[in-house]
């Protein structure tokens, strides 16, 4: 198995676990309190990292042009995609709410292929429709 899809596979598997943690988090805690208490554990946590791995490969901060994608990214990914998974999670059931919240492959591979012009093929149209199928039958 490929290195790459190691890592896809330990994401896969802590993006499944935490929703439970976070979903017994929020019986008691409102989801901006939650989002901020999150990214603050993040930051500390890669603050930590970045300062160890730094010894070992040194510093390159990246251009401006990736520094404002990587923010955008963080903007949409961190902060409004967190907060609108927190509200559906304290109020829905975790099963639910991660089927739909899982659908982001779906337009993820849409804008690839507008943005990036990478190829559609039958077996990428074959995963949309069962990423589709996945969300109706684990929603009902």
């Amino acid at each position: 198995m490929s290195r790459e899809m190691i890592y896809a596979l330990l994401a896969a598997a802590c993006f499944g676990i935490a929703p439970v943690f976070e979903k017994l988090g929020l019986v008691r805690t409102e989801p901006t309190m939650a989002l901020f208490l999150r990214a603050s554990v993040t930051t500390i946590l890669v603050t930590v990292y970045l300062g160890w791995n730094i010894r070992e490969t040194g510093w390159q901060f990246p251009d401006s042009k990736s520094l404002i994608y990587v923010i955008l990214g963080g903007v949409f990914g961190v902060l409004f995609a967190q907060y609108f998974y927190f509200k559906a999670l304290e109020l829905g059931e975790v099963g639910k709410v991660m089927a739909v919240v899982g659908s982001f492959p779906v337009l993820a591979f849409l804008l690839s292929v507008i943005i990036f012009g990478e190829s559609i093929t039958m077996g990428k149209i074959g995963g949309i429709v069962l990423v589709v199928a996945g969300i109706f039958l684990l929603g009902d």
